[in-house]
């Protein structure tokens, strides 16, 4: 692997790990669950997805392009996952 993919691969890991705290702040900050068991139940695991959605993003990135004989795919995923993942409660300061 080169420098430059080495360090990209450091500054992405950086931003997941930002992503999940982000989450995990808006999650703590979340109000508003509601009043039945099920709908309970089922906001707080959609909660502690969103926490864990960055590192599990990570992993699977990482794994299913293990293989890979090009670092580009690798890239492209962590990149769209940066995009997709990002936590827009926090950033926007709803919640």
């Amino acid at each position: 692997m080169s420098s430059v993919a080495l360090v990209t691969h450091g500054i992405l890991a950086g931003v997941y790990l930002l992503y999940t705290i982000g989450w995990l702040i808006a999650a703590q900050r979340a109000t508003g669950a509601p009043a039945d068991i099920v709908g309970s139940l089922m906001f707080t695991v959609g909660l502690w997805l969103a926490v864990l959605a960055p590192a599990l993003w990570t992993a699977a990135t990482l794994w299913l392009t293990r293989g890979a004989p090009s670092l580009r795919g690798r890239m492209i995923a962590l990149v769209m996952g940066a995009l997709v993942l990002a936590p827009w409660p926090f950033i926007v300061g709803a919640s």
